[in-house]
């Protein structure tokens, strides 16, 4: 599973315009693509790979674990911008 592929997973699930203040998807592949590898490769997209990134939430770099619960508070991902 390539890097884009795994931090694409919640980019399937959001609308085109996220609201201000909304993750990035560069953020988010620049930030949890290595964790989404490793702890949740295979599991699929969108809310399977963010079910596997919270469960995972301990062992996540800080800045995986920084969207996470953003994203866990309601954020989505901006897809253009």
């Amino acid at each position: 599973m390539t890097l884009l592929r795994v931090c694409l997973f919640l980019a399937l699930s959001t609308a085109l315009a996220a609201p201000a203040g909304a993750v990035g998807l560069r953020q988010v592949i620049r930030d949890c693509g290595a964790d989404g590898k490793a702890y949740c490769d295979g599991v699929g997209y969108g809310a399977p790979m963010q079910t596997c990134l919270a469960r995972n939430k301990s062992r996540l770099a800080p800045a995986c674990r920084a969207i996470i619960d953003r994203l866990e508070k309601g954020e989505e991902v901006e897809i253009f911008g």
